[in-house]
């Protein structure tokens, strides 16, 4: 019986993923609102919807590890970064690329709840 619920669950998740597109680039003014997309970092995986291509509002799952994923909150894709470069930040504003960092306004736009992820590895377009 083991074996059996083993391979549903494979079945599941492979005909999940198989929906998806990989791309090196997500533009929030190019998706629709309701895309849904998954952004892996060197240290988490993002899942989650657009809401509002203008201010880059989204609903947005994370899982560290393996981890069950959280319940969706509210968090703004601001855009591509490398980080701090000295005295500054460069951003690349309303995109996330793969070889760069997020910078993300956790639950509203203030500059106090902005966090940079990690690298980002992979950009998966869902239908």
């Amino acid at each position: 019986m083991m074996g059996l619920s083993a391979w549903v669950l494979f079945a599941l998740s492979a005909a999940a993923v198989a929906g998806e597109t990989d791309v090196r680039t997500l533009s929030r003014h190019d998706l629709a609102p309701g895309q849904t997309f998954r952004i892996e970092t060197a240290d988490r995986v993002y899942r989650g919807h657009l809401v509002d291509r203008e201010t880059g509002e989204c609903q947005l799952s994370t899982s560290a590890e393996g981890a069950a994923y959280t319940q969706p909150r509210t968090v703004y894709l601001l855009g591509a970064t490398a980080g701090p470069q000295g005295s500054q930040t460069l951003v690349l504003m309303r995109e996330v690329k793969v070889g760069l960092k997020m910078e993300l306004g956790v639950g509203d736009l203030d500059a106090e709840n902005r966090e940079i992820t990690s690298v980002v590895r992979a950009i998966k377009l869902g239908e």
